[in-house]
């Protein structure tokens, strides 16, 4: 269960950032490529979990919960899942 709610977070960010034309080019394609590793990971084309994962997730979610709550919310249900996943 999960992996789909995770799957359907991802779906909900790029949606949300398909959608968007206020979010910068540069922080489109950073998002993009976290959503795109997490993609992979969730198909079981990665042997493990990328450590720096969350690192970089939380840091996306500094970048814009000011800007951008929606997207900072999406990407804050991401990290919650994949902590109870045990990453």
């Amino acid at each position: 269960m999960p992996k789909e709610k995770l799957k359907s977070s991802v779906s909900e960010l790029r949606a949300h950032l398909d959608e968007n034309d206020a979010v910068a080019p540069d922080n489109k394609e950073s998002l993009s490529d976290l959503a795109a590793r997490i993609e992979i990971m969730l198909n079981g084309s990665a042997e493990h979990w990328e450590e720096g994962l969350l690192e970089e997730l939380e840091k996306q979610v500094i970048l814009y919960e000011e800007d951008h709550p929606v997207i900072s919310r999406v990407i804050s249900q991401i990290i919650t899942t994949l902590n109870g996943m045990g990453l």
